[in-house]
């Protein structure tokens, strides 16, 4: 199949940074595809061209708007023309045969018809909705530019050759907005690979020797609502006087440093870490020494339909969490986890599953077999490869 070159596109994240997008790579190019990539230019990733691990990377020069309707324009027209003549260099020297979108945005179906004039195949690779992550990161109702970004949606599924989403939640979504019809689709949810397990680390160790450790993995943004979790150590650790309590925040993202100064107004520095981007070895090295999990996404019109990393990662690593009430993480979760309908409920489990570590190390090892049985990545990258199949043959 090494005539078969294959085209992935990402433009909310730099590509090997982002971890689904890689993945779907390396196991496209391990099917025996040429794969190629476009994503943008980061402080991480820098480059302009890169063979990464035997994929062709091309980034461009991303230009971030401040906000705006004129930002806005701005900030996509410069991704989507750049995506745009990448894509055409790339299709003069070596023709692909499928372009592989991942959203957001979704603002490539121009892009479809075009390359559809040469028989290439666009597949649809739905990660968030769109939408509804501009209305709540931006905190505007439904406007002019929440309408556009709906349109656009309903354009890329009905341009679309196939159409991959990270949950059946989506997918239903979906058919229900604007019907999938007869196109291939197929849900390929985000698991880790078998790989991914708590990794030892002596001085992390000795560190937190003592400590209960309250660990959160993942992107720092608005619809993470991670002012939970500050909330929740300001009860525990002030109000309840739990000073054996200490929380790892890892990740970053825009709302990182008003996170880092609401931590310091409260007097919680020195119980609440923000540890900012670490590799993929660190992320397994902070889950060797939590005790549990949190993940703070609150029920927003957004999060009902996601399937959070986060929440993988745990079950796989045998790491307890507490959430909220969110449909799709009980489907993936089962009773791995403890649910929350409000914040003094999640208070309450977080302490309730530091107080009984029998419970929750059974709660954990539960989480971990639900994830080797149903999500490990290796099984949802066979349903990726057997539509690509369907679609190119």
């Amino acid at each position: 199949m090494k005539n078969k070159h294959i085209l992935l596109v990402v433009q909310n994240n730099s590509f090997p940074t982002d971890k689904r997008v890689y993945k779907e790579a390396a196991s496209l190019r391990d099917a025996g595809y040429r794969v190629s990539v476009i994503s943008p230019k980061s402080e991480r990733d820098p480059l302009s061209k890169e063979l990464c691990d035997e994929m062709k990377v091309h980034r461009y020069s991303h230009f971030e708007a401040t906000g705006g309707l004129a930002g806005f324009i701005l900030e996509y027209a410069n991704a989507v023309i750049q995506i745009f003549f990448i894509s055409l260099g790339i299709f003069i020297r070596k023709p692909f045969k499928s372009i592989h979108v991942a959203n957001p945005p979704d603002f490539f179906w121009p892009m479809a018809l075009f390359y559809k004039l040469f028989g290439v195949k666009f597949i649809f690779d739905q990660h968030d909705i769109a939408p509804e992550m501009y209305r709540i990161n931006e905190g505007k109702d439904k406007n002019f530019i929440y309408k556009v970004l709906l349109w656009c949606e309903k354009l890329t599924v009905k341009c679309s050759s196939a159409i991959i989403t990270t949950n059946r939640s989506i997918k239903d979504r979906l058919e229900t907005m604007w019907g999938i019809g007869s196109r291939p689709c197929a849900i390929v949810y985000n698991g880790p690979n078998e790989s991914f397990l708590p990794k030892k680390n002596e001085q992390l160790v000795k560190k937190y020797a003592g400590k209960k450790i309250i660990l959160y993995i993942g992107e720092m943004a608005v619809v993470d609502s991670i002012d939970v979790i500050i909330d929740v150590a300001e009860d525990l650790i002030q109000k309840k006087g739990r000073t054996d309590c200490h929380f790892i925040l890892v990740g970053d993202g825009p709302e990182r440093k008003r996170l880092e100064k609401l931590s310091k107004d409260k007097g919680l520095s020195k119980f609440v870490e923000f540890t900012g981007f670490v590799s993929h070895d660190q992320v397994m090295e902070y889950l060797y020494v939590a005790t549990i999990g949190v993940a703070p996404d609150r029920k927003n019109g957004l999060n009902e339909f996601l399937t959070l990393i986060k929440t993988l990662e745990y079950l796989k690593a045998q790491i307890p969490f507490v959430a909220f009430d969110l449909q799709e993480t009980k489907n993936i979760a089962n009773d791995s986890a403890l649910y929350a309908k409000d914040f003094d409920e999640y208070v309450h489990h977080v302490e309730w599953l530091l107080n009984h570590p029998d419970k929750a190390t059974e709660m954990g090892k539960k989480g971990e077999q639900r994830m080797m049985q149903d999500f490990l990545w290796k099984s949802q990258a066979d349903k990726m490869i057997a539509l690509y199949k369907q679609i190119l043959s």
